[in-house]
């Protein structure tokens, strides 16, 4: 997942590419990008009914030789209609990948270990995000755009010859013993009728939506509020990475092992929207920007890493496919909503109400995990 994660190109600098490169609005570049949203809510979804069909391995091989191809293609496509249905095809194939991935964690880790492997996970992919954009964005000032197409590709192949010839497949595990399984399937309640888990995912994608203004809107403040070059883009996302890279393990244990997992994801929530109301302040730009780059990176690694971890703790093996399907899918509405309402209040009401908003919904998300956290005192 670290050198998948090398190819982290596209989403830091997709409304870059689309403003700049090709010369859209800024309400049609975020219209576009949520078509990559749409794309992983469908992944995400698919990706949940094949791992429990075929197996969390072949699914997720699939996913990273397939979703390398459509990412290849994306450099071709530069009219509106092409470009936002290959961000849709692309999105989808590679998101087949979230659900697969953290059901085969419930093969290599156990329920003591399991925060500690998503935590581990998550590391290798925050690497990743250290270097991919920070390259991406040299590469860009550099050359040219379509070279993020290509380097997102070829990471997607590399990391699924490495899976090949590195990884053991357990995947035959899903479909031993359901025999044994039948009881605790009876007893674990349909995730689409568990109110408390449903309010739960929805509390995080109110936060989601204000945090991933970082991938969307930040990037265009960064060029035209603090004048920053794509190479000094990338390198922002850089020192990112780098932060929750740094932090997450400690964070993450220290949390875990008090049990105040639910604590640790409201306080999370009320930290993004502290940093995103950082960003107002222009007078100050570079200590802005440090602020919210320290506060959303603390904010994102205590609350992150325990979403799916409540969803592996609810999972048994035959139904943990759709159980993380939920959470790839409230991911995917993020990432569908959050480009287009960014891009809008931006383009009609400035960058002022754009942080303001978007702290107000992590701030609401805050107060809804708090309202549900009675419900999930044993996670």
């Amino acid at each position: 997942m670290f050198v998948n994660r090398l190819g982290t190109l596209i989403l830091p600098f997709i409304t870059l590419y689309t403003t700049q490169e090709i010369g859209w609005t800024k309400p049609q570049a975020g219209i576009a990008v949520a078509c990559f949203g749409a794309g992983s809510l469908a992944g995400s979804y698919l990706g949940g009914w094949l791992t429990d069909k075929i197996g969390y391995y072949k699914v997720f091989l699939f996913s990273l030789i397939g979703g390398g191809l459509a990412y290849y293609m994306l450099q071709f496509f530069t009219s509106y209609l092409a470009l936002s249905l290959g961000l849709f095809v692309a999105s989808t194939i590679a998101d087949l990948l979230r659900p697969a991935l953290y059901t085969g964690i419930r093969f290599f880790a156990d329920d003591n270990t399991q925060t500690r492997a998503v935590s581990l996970l998550r590391m290798a992919f925050n690497l990743g995000f250290i270097i991919g954009p920070a390259i991406g964005g040299v590469i860009i000032a550099l050359t040219s755009y379509k070279w993020i197409f290509i380097l997102d590709a070829f990471t997607c192949w590399g990391a699924a010859i490495m899976t090949y010839f590195l990884i053991k497949d357990y995947s035959h595990k899903q479909f031993e013993n359901k025999e044994e399984e039948i009881d605790k399937l009876i007893e674990v309640k349909n995730p689409y009728r568990d109110k408390p888990y449903l309010l739960f995912l929805f509390y995080n994608m109110l936060m989601l939506i204000g945090f991933f203004q970082i991938l969307f809107t930040v990037p265009l403040y960064l060029e035209e509020i603090a004048h920053f070059s794509t190479d000094q883009i990338g390198f922002f996302f850089g020192i990112n990475g780098a932060l929750v890279f740094i932090l997450e393990m400690p964070l993450v244990q220290y949390v875990d092992k008090r049990k105040i997992i639910m604590k640790a994801m409201v306080a999370g929530s009320v930290m993004i929207g502290f940093g995103l109301l950082a960003l107002i302040s222009q007078s100050y730009i570079l200590l802005s920007l440090a602020v919210f780059l320290l506060l959303s990176g603390v904010g994102e690694i205590v609350n992150f890493p325990f979403i799916s971890t409540t969803a592996l703790k609810r999972a048994t093996d035959q139904n943990s496919g759709k159980m993380l399907a939920m959470t790839s899918v409230m991911f995917s509405i993020s990432l569908i909503i959050a480009p287009p309402l960014g891009t809008m209040i931006l383009e009609h009401y400035g960058y002022t109400v754009l942080w303001v908003i978007m702290a107000a919904l992590c701030f609401i998300s805050a107060i809804g995990l708090q309202s549900v956290r009675q419900y999930f005192k044993t996670v």
